[in-house]
């Protein structure tokens, strides 16, 4: 009996200390689970903010399920794979603070990349040039800078 309450207690020790990073099956990694949450929370602005503020005759459990659905075919994951994995960091409140903080940090405006040219045609067939070709303020911040200093220079002559 003896033998078998060490033997119990030392796989305890061993399983209490075994890699706590570790997912069990079936939960997403820390990456992909980053991913598919942006994408809801996406998701979900698009709906709040286009979908159902244009028409509020809509269901809106039915249009969010169909929106979520879309977002666990592109990411090849299903529901209760996500919900299971949601509950398990949920239910950890340090890996659930990171992930949601990492969310908050991510950029949301992607600033538009003009690819070929840094000029356009306008409507009157101009090219219209996207990048000054001259810093204009710096141009004028160093003429009145100029000025200045002759001033100070006019002042310091004797008289």
């Amino acid at each position: 009996m003896r033998n078998f309450f060490i033997i119990c207690l030392v796989s305890s020790l061993i399983y209490a200390c075994s890699d706590k990073d570790k997912l069990p099956k079936g939960v997403l990694p820390k990456q992909k689970m980053r991913e598919v949450m942006w994408d809801m929370i996406r998701a979900g602005e698009f709906l709040n903010g286009f979908v159902f503020y244009k028409d509020s005759s809509r269901n809106k459990m039915a249009e969010s399920e169909k929106w979520f659905e879309k977002i666990y075919q592109l990411h090849k994951i299903s529901k209760t794979e996500f919900e299971k994995s949601y509950a398990y960091y949920n239910s950890r409140p340090a890996l659930m603070k990171e992930m949601l903080d990492s969310l908050a940090k991510r950029q949301i405006y992607v600033r538009p990349v003009i690819h070929d040219s840094t000029s356009v045609k306008d409507s009157i067939n101009k090219n219209v040039n996207l990048i000054p070709s001259k810093d204009t303020l710096r141009r004028s911040r160093d003429s009145l800078r100029k000025k200045i200093i002759k001033m100070r220079k006019d002042l310091l002559k004797p008289v």
